[in-house]
């Protein structure tokens, strides 16, 4: 089954640069193989008015309206239906740098994430699509059909074999103090441990003991470089879920400073530029 990318970056509004805190408010996918690409906007629009009290309806859906003008394309294997000025706008739909292009213009209150990548094939790729926009729009759906965990390690592991990475080692045997082995996901380039995590538990006994474990491990093990890869949009979770993560966050800095540790707590779509900086 032939593999390729799926390209994609995600874009946040951030109303006031002084408090610097976003919203997750879109998606671009491209697939330059399939000559595809798509502008999938938040729905869920409340979300955004309260988030910002001095949300502009109409400016805001102006800016949506031009990004899905400037990325949505579908060749579908007919490109008999696609008009000629549309053709010619799209004529680089093909370029790996067609989605930085296109999407590098924005800033201030709406600002894309740097590209990321993800492998896929025929099969796996309506699937695919349809995580990502679970995992960024993810108010955009109830609770029952929100991403999960495994969800969330899926993707972590489709983004880390589009990286054809020659020192890539899958849940390697690092031993705990009971004898256990499965403590990390993957180990990158013989020193860097990386493990997916979500805070998105709906039973909050569930969330406290998995960070309870992951501090334990990091504690107690001897590692030097971590990256732990978590879902998006924690601002917006529930204030227990919230509050673990800030307590989560308080004892890995604390972890850093008494052991010496280089541990990086990244959403999935800053894992790439966080792995190259590490």
């Amino acid at each position: 089954m032939t593999n390729f990318n799926i390209l994609y970056t995600v874009l946040k509004y951030i109303p006031s640069p002084i408090r610097m805190e976003s919203i997750i408010v879109g998606l671009a996918v491209h697939i330059p193989t399939k000559k595809f690409s798509h502008f999938y906007k938040i729905k869920n629009t409340k979300r955004v008015s309260s988030f910002d009290d001095e949300y502009n309806k109409d400016f805001f859906n102006m800016i949506m309206d031009s990004l899905s003008y400037d990325l949505d394309y579908q060749e579908n294997g007919h490109p008999e239906t696609i008009f000629d000025d549309e053709k010619e706008r799209f004529k680089d739909i093909e370029d790996l740098e067609f989605l930085e292009e296109r999407t590098a213009y924005l800033a201030n209150d709406f600002q894309f994430s740097p590209v990321e990548s993800l492998q896929t094939n025929n099969e796996d790729l309506e699937k695919d699509i349809e995580d990502l926009q679970k995992m960024y729009l993810y108010y955009d759906r109830p609770k029952p059909q929100r991403i999960t965990k495994t969800e969330v390690k899926r993707l972590l592991e489709k983004q880390i074999n589009s990286y054809h990475l020659a020192n890539l080692v899958k849940s390697p045997q690092i031993h705990d103090d009971f004898g256990g082995t499965n403590l990390f996901d993957y180990q990158i380039n013989n020193d860097i441990y990386v493990k997916a995590i979500s805070f998105d538990y709906s039973r909050l006994n569930q969330l406290s003991s998995e960070l309870k474990n992951v501090i334990y491990d990091l504690n107690t093990i001897q590692v030097s470089k971590v990256i732990l890869a978590r879902n998006e949009n924690l601002k917006s979770l529930p204030e227990e879920q919230k509050s673990a993560f800030e307590k989560f966050v308080d004892k890995l800095n604390k972890l850093r400073q008494s052991k010496n540790l280089d541990v990086r707590l990244v959403p999935l779509s800053e894992f790439e530029i966080t792995l190259n900086k590490i």
